[in-house]
Parts: structure tokens; C-alpha cells; sequence
């Protein structure tokens, strides 16, 4: 096939949802994955043939019955093929402070109740809180974009009084109700998981985040995160799709205001009227388009833009199965009770090799981490770890300056003697949060590995080596450059992190459902609320005795 109806770049959440739809909708599709493996963030890796890690898929929101994720899985005939495991109704998160732990339940009655119970004299002050959190996070439907004045309008109206928060930051709605230092903490801790500090961070965005969670649930993916991408590329090959891996853009090729292909990165050019860009949004409008085919306020706001906060993720193999020593968690340690702005500006803001001593000094008695082992939530997978071991990753937010890394240009940095050495010193402050939260567990550690920003920016090409894209605060909560589908571009949308409907695997399947509505001139959205079911049951292959979703990502 060279005559493709679409082109959609890039195999994160956001292209592998688009793609799915567009091929289960009768379009002639072709999705390129520079990367040998599908997924973008989601993806897993193995070790010595018997560990398996997770890259990003830790905890997804709404997958119960009705709820958003399977209803669009629902639509692509692949919902029966997806399970999804119930994190601890009783703590899918567990805070870590010196001294003690918060234990974060499903249902916005027990959270409060929960926060009252540790902090019986600030009862007044946690109800108002919660109250503004729960009615804005009631108020918000995940399936619209809220760059879309409509829908934007429409959730202020639901919140009532309330709405005059959405906009504003929720280190803001803490100082007005008079919060102690050690509730400030517990409120914002869960920040760890989004990337976007309490100073930073709409109302709205962070009671978007519990609304998905602490009113919904909190639930992993049976067989772990490449299980989504898999089902998905069933999905694109069976309905007549094709996929390429090890496939570069380069430049998507735009004549006269309007798409006309791609060219890729070994000079191979493939026709289309129509892309989908599930790649980072800077890299696709600036590099692969170009600002001289867009309009300068556009390119202004892009460039400008500012990024989430990069991960580092640090992979423990430990020669003991954890999910004997704790329920279905994921376990957020925090060293300090210290002001959690003041640590955001401390650890995320420009770092340089000439500053890395002093932040290290700070990081090993400051920094918190995000705990995820998969293992734990689900048990009954082989592949994670060998039989009495388990898998543990320990994750936390850290410069994307590439000095700071030790990194000049765009070559490669492995070799770099002071890379190395700063990987093996955050590996040490990793195990340190996680021994926080696990006693005795660093005896316990018989693999380490890490990954960092460059690490992502090499296997995702993501800008300053985020997962989450544009970043979720004040100034670009709505609005350019956070875009809808459509672009200035005749034939070009956009999916994925950086998209309307924010980062996250739900965030992301979104973006794409969105941009295969706009491609289709359908309204998918309405759609799929009535139940309707895009894809071909009958169509999708039957799974094999020993099928792997990693070798169906390859």
C-alpha cells in the first residue's frame, strides 16, 4: 500500500487511538512509530529475560463500569479484552511523611473524613477545600475540551460559586482557607503524579485529577501498560491498517496551506491528504512543519511554551515479593514537611553542571518519589518478576536542563563518565524513598537501572524529555498553544499529551479519539456515549496460548 487516506505520526496513546479508529472506520491508514516499539510512554521493558518494567502506565482513573477509558475501548470492539484490577479502595495512594502515613480512599465523603481524622482542629478549613474540589471536579466532563469556550462555559455553570477557583492556582485556594503546614502537605503531595507544583496548577486541573481517581477509582491494567497498545495495533492491522516501526518523520509536507504527506528521516516520501501528529507538539509544529507555514502568534505561543517537568525513573529488582508486605498501592514518599512549592522550585527549575552539587546536597534529604510496582496490583502476571520477586519502580521530577545531565547537543551522552556517576548517585537517593516507604527493602535490591529525561528524549523525541507535554498551569490550562484536533494546516491534527484534553493515558486516548472524529466528520463522542461499537468484533485475531503484548507492539 502507498495510497493511505491518513498518515498518523507517532505510536504514543494519543496516534494508536486515532489510527484505531480511522482503520475500524473504514480509512486507508498508516502509522509511523519511530521507535521500535509501540506505545510512546506506555511502553515496558525487559531485563535478562525475566524482569519487566513499567515506563509510564502506573495507575489509570474511570475504568469501572461506564466509566471513560472502557467505554472508548468499548468502541474499538476490545473491551473484552482489556481488564482492569482495583487499586486499595482504602488507599490507591499512600502519603509517606517523616513520622507517619495519609492513606488517600476512593469517594470524596471517606477523603474527607480521612483528612479530618488526621487533622481533627482544621475540620472547617479541609471542608471548604474538598467542597471547591469536588464540585469543580464534578462539575468537569473529561470527554470535552475545555479550550473550547462551549464546554468551558458549560462546567463553570455545573460548579455554581464554586467555578471562581477553576482558573486560579490551587496554591491560591489553600492560602484562602487556611490550611497548617503538614495538610498542605498531604493535599498537594499527589502533584508527584501530574508534574505541575501547587503555585502552578489550576483548581480545576488538580480536582480533575481527583475527580478521576478519588471519584471514580483507581484501577491498573491487567497484564500491564503494553497490553494497551497491543489490543490497539490488533485493532489497526485487523481492520486493514499498517504500521511501521523504526520510521522517522521528518518533515510533514505542506503545499499552498495544506497537508500533502510526509517525508521521512531517510528521505522516503508517503502522500496523504490528511496527518494526525501524535508527537510532541513542538517538534511536530516547528520542526516537522515549520513556522513559515503557520501563523507567527501561533508559533510564538508554541515555542514559548512551557514543558512539564521531566521523570527520573529508577528500576529496582528485588529478591522479595512485596505483595506480601503491602495492599494495592502506589506509595508517594515525602522526606520533608517542608513548603512543596519552594521544593518544586528547588529541584525543577534550570539546573546546570555548575549547580548539580548543591541540588544533589538538597535532593538527598528533600526529594520526594512516586513508588509503582506492578507485581503488587497484579499478582497473578508472570512477567513481571521471578516467582518471590518483584518489580519496583521509583520515580521523581527532575531538571531537563541538559547540562545539568552532562549533555551537549544532540549526540549521544551514555558514554559520559559524569552522566554515569550522577545516574548511580540518584539511584542511591531512589533506593533511600524507597527504603522511606518499604523498610528493609534496599537488602532486598539485586537489579537497579535508570532512565532520565535524555534517556526519554532519545526513545520518545519528546521535548526537554517530558511524558506529560505542555504543562498543566494557570497560563495554559486552556487556550493556545493547548490545541484542539484541528490545526491552521488544511489536513493536519493533533493528538497527544500536549493536546486540550491533557497528559495521561485517558488524557491521551482522547486527544485521538477527538482528532479521528475531526478527520471522519463524525461525532464519535456522541457516539460512543450511546454505545455504539466503531470496530469489527469479528474481525480482531484470537489470541494465541502464549500471546505476548510486547511482541504484538514490535
Amino acid at each position: 500500500m502507498t495510497d493511505f487516506d491518513v498518515i498518523v505520526v507517532g505510536a504514543g496513546m494519543g496516534g494508536l487511538t486515532a489510527a484505531a479508529f480511522l482503520s475500524a472506520a473504514g480509512r486507508r491508514v498508516l502509522l509511523l512509530e519511530q521507535y521500535s516499539v509501540l506505545g510512546g510512554a506506555s511502553h515496558v521493558f525487559r531485563r535478562r529475560n525475566k524482569w519487566e518494567f513499567e515506563v509510564g502506565v502506573h495507575y489509570i482513573g474511570d475504568c469501572g463500569p461506564g466509566g471513560q477509558v472502557p467505554r472508548l475501548l468499548r468502541g474499538l470492539a476490545v473491551d473484552d479484552r482489556i481488564s482492569f484490577l482495583p487499586l486499595d479502595r482504602d488507599g490507591f495512594d499512600t502519603l509517606c511523611f517523616p513520622g507517619g502515613t495519609f492513606r488517600v480512599p476512593f469517594g470524596w465523603e471517606r477523603y474527607l473524613n480521612a483528612l479530618i481524622a488526621a487533622f481533627p482542629h482544621e475540620e472547617r478549613a479541609l471542608r471548604r477545600c474538598v467542597g471547591v474540589l469536588a464540585a469543580l471536579g464534578g462539575a468537569l466532563d473529561r470527554s470535552e475540551s475545555m479550550a473550547r469556550p462551549a464546554s468551558l462555559l458549560r462546567a463553570l455553570l455545573r460548579a455554581g460559586l464554586d467555578a471562581r477557583w477553576a482558573l486560579r492556582p490551587f496554591a491560591a485556594l489553600l492560602d484562602s482557607v487556611g490550611v497548617s503546614r503538614e495538610a498542605r502537605a498531604v493535599l498537594t503531595a499527589q502533584w508527584l503524579a501530574y508534574l505541575s507544583p501547587p503555585a502552578h496548577v489550576p483548581v480545576a486541573a488538580h480536582a480533575g485529577y481527583l475527580q478521576n481517581y478519588v471519584g471514580r477509582g483507581a484501577y491498573y491494567p491487567q497484564g500491564g501498560g503494553q497490553v494497551l497498545a497491543a489490543r490497539l495495533a490488533e485493532v489497526i492491522r485487523s481492520h486493514g491498517g499498517r504500521i511501521r516501526t523504526g520510521a522517522q518523520v521528518a518533515k510533514i509536507l505542506v503545499e499552498h496551506g495544506a497537508v500533502r504527506g510526509v517525508r521521512l528521516s531517510d528521505g522516503e516520501v508517503l502522500p496523504a491528504r490528511a496527518v494526525i501528529s501524535g508527537a510532541d507538539l513542538k517538534r511536530t509544529l516547528l520542526g516537522m512543519v515549520g513556522a513559515e507555514h503557520l501563523p507567527r502568534s501561533l508559533t510564538r505561543r508554541v515555542g514559548g511554551a512551557r514543558m512539564s517537568a521531566p521523570f527520573l525513573n529508577v528500576y529496582l529488582g528485588l529478591d522479595i515479593d512485596l505483595s506480601a508486605r503491602m495492599p494495592k498501592t502506589n506509595l508517594i514518599a515525602i522526606p520533608s514537611w517542608d513548603d512543596p512549592d519552594q521544593l518544586a522550585r528547588e529541584h525543577l527549575q534550570s539546573a546546570t553542571a555548575h549547580t548539580r552539587s548543591h541540588w544533589l546536597q538538597s535532593a538527598r534529604a528533600r526529594l520526594g518519589a512516586f513508588i509503582h510496582c506492578s507485581n503488587v496490583k497484579d499478582p497473578l502476571c508472570p512477567r513481571y518478576a521471578p516467582p518471590g520477586h518483584s518489580a519496583l519502580e521509583v520515580m521523581a521530577a527532575v531538571p531537563s536542563d541538559r547540562s545539568f545531565w552532562g549533555a551537549c547537543g544532540s549526540g549521544a551522552y551514555a558514554d559520559s563518565a559524569n552522566y554515569q556517576a550522577l545516574k548511580a548517585e540518584l539511584i542511591e537517593i531512589m533506593i533511600e524513598r524507597a527504603e522511606q516507604a518499604l523498610p528493609g527493602v534496599r537488602q532486598h535490591v539485586v537489579l537497579r537501572e535508570a532512565s532520565t529525561p535524555l534517556t526519554h528524549e532519545r526513545f520518545t523525541l519528546s521535548s526537554e524529555g517530558t511524558a506529560y507535554g505542555i504543562e498543566l498551569n494557570t497560563a495554559q490550562l486552556i487556550g493556545p498553544p493547548r490545541l484542539r484536533a484541528r490545526t491552521p494546516i488544511r489536513g493536519l491534527w493533533i493528538a497527544g499529551a500536549s493536546a486540550a484534553w491533557g497528559p495521561g493515558i485517558e488524557g491521551a486516548m482522547l486527544s485521538g479519539m477527538h482528532a479521528a472524529s475531526a478527520v471522519l466528520q463524525r461525532d464519535l463522542p456522541r457516539e460512543l456515549a450511546a454505545g455504539a461499537v466503531i470496530a469489527d468484533r469479528r474481525a480482531l485475531p484470537r489470541d494465541a496460548p502464549d500471546w505476548d503484548p510486547l511482541r504484538v507492539s514490535r
